[in-house]
């Protein structure tokens, strides 16, 4: 608890203190501050010191990495603690619903300051600098974020009691077993799907993002230009995109993949003897994570339940395929695991390896 609490100070440190010294910077001085109008260039300055310790703020890694080690220290805190299993467990319920209800409100009293507001609560005066390069601008947008860590930490702890309307709501089926499958397919298509609607209904007007200067070096510098009503129409359109590629085009262009790649691979090789599945399994386990795994461990307890599965099935499918026989697990066969457990992960890949047997592959 003591190095939470030390790290989250440091956290507040770092981000008081790059806003203090970056705040006043002037950029190139390519216009007027105050009128926006372009100055002469007599007057201008060398901005690059400046833009050079803003954008090292923002997108150098090692300035990101205290949210890691938090999370770590966030995860063996809870594993000492095991708040779930006390009798006040009840008690982290009502903390994630009231940070839940605190960063509801928090959002809804930056998003309703809106632009042209002349005072705002949420934001400094200096925030609202765009012109020239428009840095202390980028410099607050990601400060913002950051400075809601404590809050945020306090969240995902309680959530993890799975206790309170919170949790209830975000476990439910729909949301679990069906949008939470294409999370990562909706971030990757969501900008291309926003296009192609845009030219759909503007008679096949487009919306080039990419023509104007960004307010972020990773987002767009404006929402899609559509009606609010069509947010909804979009939203759903990304996401039957996204449930098509992943499960209609990845594994037909998978399985094509796997079937030239075992190919290529084996094909000047003698007979390979069977692989050994709990070892090989146990041996890519440890490679990935440093962990030496058990049977009764669970992927989810040695972290890689979600963004390790695909490295997963693509590393089983490399040790097992054979001569005339490419191993073909996909992603949704791993998925189907009853627990997610080794002795599960096993038998998924005994069942593979049957089929593709019977099959004749």
């Amino acid at each position: 608890l003591v190095i939470m609490s030390s790290l989250q100070l440091l956290n507040v440190m770092i981000l008081f203190s790059a806003w203090a010294l970056m705040k006043r910077g002037e950029g190139f001085n390519h216009y007027n501050s105050e009128t926006g109008e372009p100055n002469d260039p007599t007057n201008y300055t060398d901005g690059a010191p400046y833009n050079i310790a803003v954008l090292s703020f923002y997108l150098f890694g090692p300035f990101w990495v205290i949210y890691f080690v938090i999370g770590t220290v966030l995860a063996f805190l809870y594993d000492a603690i095991k708040p779930n299993e006390k009798h006040n467990a009840r008690l982290w319920g009502w903390i994630a619903d009231g940070c839940t209800l605190l960063i509801i409100c928090i959002s809804v009293v930056i998003i309703c300051q809106g632009g042209g507001s002349e005072e705002k609560y949420f934001r400094p005066a200096e925030a609202d600098e765009y012109t020239d390069s428009s840095t202390t601008n980028r410099l607050w947008d990601t400060i913002c974020g950051r400075i809601m860590c404590p809050i945020t930490t306090l969240w995902i702890f309680a959530l993890s009691t799975g206790r309170g309307y919170t949790a209830s709501i975000l476990r439910a089926d729909f949301l679990v077993n069906f949008l939470g499958q294409h999370s990562y397919g909706c971030f990757l298509f969501h900008q291309m799907v926003g296009q192609w609607y845009y030219a759909a209904t503007r008679n096949g007007a487009w919306w080039n993002w990419w023509r104007y200067r960004k307010g972020f070096y990773w987002f767009s510098p404006a929402p899609c230009p559509v009606e609010w009503y069509e947010y909804f129409y979009v939203v759903g359109i990304v996401v039957v995109f996204s449930r098509f590629t992943e499960h209609t085009l990845m594994p037909a262009a998978k399985k094509v993949y796997t079937r030239i790649k075992a190919y290529f691979r084996i094909m000047d090789q003698e007979e390979e003897e069977e692989v050994d599945i709990r070892q090989t399994l146990f041996n890519i386990i440890e490679r990935m994570t440093g962990i030496e795994p058990e049977m009764d461990f669970t992927l989810d307890e040695v972290g890689l339940a979600s963004v390790g599965i695909p490295v997963i099935v693509e590393m089983l499918n490399d040790a097992f395929s054979k001569k005339n026989e490419p191993c073909d697990i996909t992603h949704q066969d791993l998925m189907g695991a009853k627990t997610m457990a080794m002795g599960d992960i096993i038998a998924v890949v005994e069942n593979v390896k049957a089929r593709m047997h019977h099959d004749g592959v």
